[in-house]
């Protein structure tokens, strides 16, 4: 074909860069990797998850029963604070089920990853990656963990409210009755 005096050459048929086989390990391998960081990101956000919370919420009741002890002699003072302890109390409660969801999730992503790795499409030309091993329990352990760990933050904000304000909940009761 000629347009002008340029001609064009002749179209050649696509040849791809690799074959199958290697690409099937090139997947295959790509897959047991991420499967092993996801693993070890569930582990470290566990990890620093668990700490964070846990240190803000035990750091909370141990200078409020610190301070609470020197008062053991007045329980209608005692009586004032329940409620910042039980504020605390939930919130590292909540913080070990955030933790719970989080490994969760990502023990989930790494299950994916491994069954993603396909072994038999190393060998067999019909094989290709895996079924995703699981499917709606990654999204609702991810926000299960979202939920539980906003929820475990919002106690620290209630437990020092309840703190400094520790007669709320009696003058909210008094100016309803």
């Amino acid at each position: 074909m000629t347009v002008g005096n340029a001609t064009t050459p002749p179209v050649q048929p696509k040849q791809f860069m690799k074959g199958r086989a290697e690409v099937a390990e090139i997947v295959y391998k790509d897959y047991k990797e991420m499967q092993r960081a996801t693993f070890d990101v569930a582990s470290q956000l566990g990890k620093w998850l668990l700490a964070s919370l846990l240190l803000i919420h035990g750091g909370a009741l141990f200078g409020l029963f610190t301070f609470l002890s020197e008062l053991a002699d007045k329980p209608e003072v005692l009586a004032r604070y329940q409620l910042t302890v039980w504020w605390f109390v939930s919130g590292l409660m909540l913080t070990l089920f955030a933790g719970l969801c989080t490994w969760l999730n990502w023990s989930m992503h790494s299950d994916n990853y491994e069954a993603w790795a396909n072994k038999a499409m190393l060998w067999d030309p019909d094989q290709w990656v895996g079924q995703s091993v699981h499917t709606w329990g990654v999204a609702v352990s991810y926000w299960g963990a979202l939920i539980l760990g906003i929820l475990s933050s919002l106690c620290i904000v209630g437990g020092a409210y309840s703190t400094l304000n520790g007669n709320w909940v009696q003058s909210v009761a008094t100016a309803l009755v």
